[in-house]
């Protein structure tokens, strides 16, 4: 299959903005305020003293022992609160049955149709296991997750509520007790139905409860500054209002988002952790790009054999790993046009 000129796919999975707060005495909820602290802290960088390949600048020692003054925002949780609470909602709806956009007829055939068989074959149960393996474990916390205790709860539209005690005591390849068990299987089912029913709607609140220390930091999305304004803070960090018009910190959608959909573990047997869905397989954590197009392991060369995967899925139940991982960027969306040349 040759991919056309026009050519995108809406996301399937939508997350709110996600707003951390804690709960007073009298069951009101409180904001998480941010600090804006001048900082006086030392020069460490490698282009104070040094450029290109380790060759020397000349500069004085005292230079080198100078404070180097920040202005940042920070997030602390307040005295006498001992639990935190951050809490989204999640839209589901089943995008990846088919383009939104496509230029070609029988792109868009092609595409429908390999969707289709993968949805008969059962496909969409794995990566709904997967989306809620991450949900439940809280992985969508990033470094909120490392605490005393995390407890999950989500409540879907079916009014349907799967718990998770403890978050911490679990983990992406590691076993889960029973209770826990239960809780997988449900939201699984729900999200596998929400993928591939594009006739309802479904959506869910998740809330995680922190237990923390008084004090204790807390991470949410910083701000993108493209320059750096005199007066204004260097680092500044996300916010959202509660009902009352308080300011408290907050996750953007897109980071929330980022976390459920680190389920790419196929891009290599016996991978030691799943990435994030990319089209490349982007690693940021060894910067480097697991699917590069020289390992045709890329999702543009896997999704032109599409006609392939469809014979292997008409010729058995068993789904090839290309597959997953090509409907899981599917499900992620955007715009995968052909180049113009």
């Amino acid at each position: 299959m040759k991919l056309c000129k026009q050519l995108n796919y809406v996301r399937s999975l939508s997350s709110g903005k996600a707003c951390f707060y804690f709960v007073d005495e009298h069951e009101k909820i409180q904001p998480i305020s941010i600090d804006r602290t001048k900082l006086r802290g030392s020069k460490g960088d490698y282009s104070q003293a040094y450029t290109g390949e380790l060759k020397r600048k000349n500069v004085a020692s005292h230079e080198l022992a100078q404070g180097n003054i920040h202005y940042i925002e920070e997030c602390y949780v307040p005295p006498t609160v001992n639990e935190i609470y951050c809490a989204f909602s999640l839209r589901i709806k089943a995008n990846s049955l088919q383009p939104e956009i496509c230029s070609d007829p029988e792109v868009r055939a092609t595409l429908t149709q390999l969707a289709t068989i993968y949805d008969e074959n059962g496909g969409y149960e794995e990566l709904a296991q997967r989306y809620a393996k991450n949900i439940l474990l809280g992985t969508w916390l990033w470094r909120n997750r490392e605490c005393r205790a995390v407890k999950i709860e989500v409540l879907n539209s079916a009014q349907d509520t799967f718990v998770i005690e403890n978050a911490l005591k679990l983990s992406w390849y590691g076993r889960w007790d029973k209770p826990s068990q239960q809780a997988l299987k449900g939201l699984t089912i729900y999200i596998t139905k929400a993928l591939s029913d594009h006739q309802d709607y479904f959506y869910m609140d998740i809330k995680a409860s922190m237990s923390v220390g008084w004090g204790d930091e807390v991470y949410p999305s910083q701000e993108f500054l493209d320059q750096k304004e005199k007066g204004k803070p260097t680092k500044k960090l996300a916010i959202t209002h509660l009902p009352n018009g308080d300011e408290t910190v907050a996750f953007h959608g897109q980071k929330i988002g980022a976390a459920i959909q680190s389920i790419d573990d196929w891009w290599q047997d016996e991978a030691d952790k799943p990435l994030r869905v990319n089209e490349y397989g982007a690693d940021r954590e060894y910067v480097i790009a697991r699917r590069h197009s020289s390992l045709n392991k890329d999702f543009y060369y896997l999704v032109s054999q599409a006609e392939h995967w469809i014979k292997v899925l008409q010729q058995s139940d068993s789904i090839p790993d290309e597959v997953h991982y090509i409907m899981s960027v599917l499900v992620k969306g955007g715009l995968f046009n052909s180049s113009k040349d």
